[in-house]
């Protein structure tokens, strides 16, 4: 039984070929995920900048209903002043009413400490925004262009897979249990070729004899990984 080199070239070739369009084929939704994980991200940064900026706007709505409702009370307390029978009475609504006042002023400034404080989370969830809708465009262009370059490897698989189907059918029959059994197993590391004597797979020495055998166009397996060995093109007979 004789395989020429040339053929298990060919095949080597075809082999690694095929893997290099299957990792191709494999990055694009392993890119497709990692883009998609970062829209997640900023879709969560966003609605929690979002939620923080309604929990403070709400915390201002309220601490505006309480400065209104005390500087209505303020306005009831002057309006009393103005109609007391006493002195008596009328120093204790001064002083309450100047209680009042200050207890007005201090919720006046957390109403405007927390209105400050909203525009300024209102910015960070403007820039989250702006940065999850840049995402969302840059997933669906990604999206389009894998799809595209999917298409185009589909094709190029499909041509060198009827390219590799036709250079195994010219395998001897009774060695293509062999054959089938390594490239099953190591795909297109289950060739190696042979240069100056050693495996070009696990870098060992192979025997005279296995030389030999490569020269006759006889399947020789390396002893020690179990690929199946060829020639290069540059060697013959004597060479």
């Amino acid at each position: 039984m004789t395989i020429p080199a040339e053929s298990l070239r060919t095949l080597h070739r075809i082999h690694k070929q095929l893997e290099d369009l299957r990792d191709r084929m494999a990055r694009g939704p392993k890119q497709t995920k990692a883009l998609e994980s970062n829209v997640t991200r900023f879709e969560e940064e966003f609605n929690t900048a979002k939620q923080t900026v309604m929990k403070i706007r709400a915390t201002a709505d309220d601490r505006q209903l309480q400065l209104k409702t005390a500087e209505d009370r303020i306005m009831d307390l002057k309006r009393k002043r103005n109609t007391c029978n006493s002195n008596k009475e009328y120093q204790a609504l001064i002083e309450q009413i100047a209680a009042d006042e200050m207890a007005t002023s201090v919720l006046s400034d957390e109403v405007l400490e927390y209105l400050e404080k909203a525009d300024e989370q209102q910015v960070v969830v403007n820039e989250i925004e702006g940065k999850t809708k840049k995402s969302h465009d840059e997933l669906e262009k990604l999206k389009i262009r894998i799809d595209e370059e999917r298409k185009r490897l589909e094709v190029d698989i499909a041509r060198l897979t009827e390219e590799l189907n036709q250079a195994e059918s010219s395998l001897p029959k009774d060695f293509r249990r062999d054959y089938d059994r390594i490239v099953n197993a190591r795909r297109d590391d289950a060739l190696a070729c042979v240069d100056d004597e050693i495996c070009g797979g696990c870098f060992q020495t192979i025997t005279p004899q296995m030389l030999n055998d490569l020269f006759l166009d006889r399947p020789v397996f390396c002893k020690s990984c179990g690929r199946l060995l060829y020639l290069p093109e540059d060697r013959s007979v004597g060479s």
